[in-house]
């Protein structure tokens, strides 16, 4: 009686290491992919007005910089990186993980 329940309390035991056929990440990446579905539309509508807003304040500072007043020293350099930033790629979520 004692080695039976032994025996079963061991393979009790050894189920609970047991891992499943499925990745450890399928949960966290079709989470992922539904995020990004979902949410691509939303990121088009804020990147496209942020990308509006930066070009409104981006024209003015060019004029500025163009009469001679460039308080960085840097010319027209972080007004295009600052652009660059704001309207370039990613239009899109991408589904990966990090």
């Amino acid at each position: 009686m004692r080695i039976k329940l032994l025996a079963l309390l061991l393979a009790l035991a050894l189920g609970g290491c047991a891992t499943s056929t499925a990745p450890p990440m399928a949960e966290s990446t079709a989470g992922n992919t539904a995020v990004a579905i979902i949410g691509t539309p939303f990121l088009i509508v804020f990147k496209a007005a942020t990308c509006v807003v930066t070009a409104a304040v981006a024209a003015p500072a060019a004029g500025i910089l163009a009469l001679g007043v460039d308080p960085y020293g840097e010319g027209f350099d972080y007004l295009g990186s600052g652009l660059a930033h704001n309207c370039g790629s990613p239009w899109v979520l991408s589904p990966t993980a990090g």
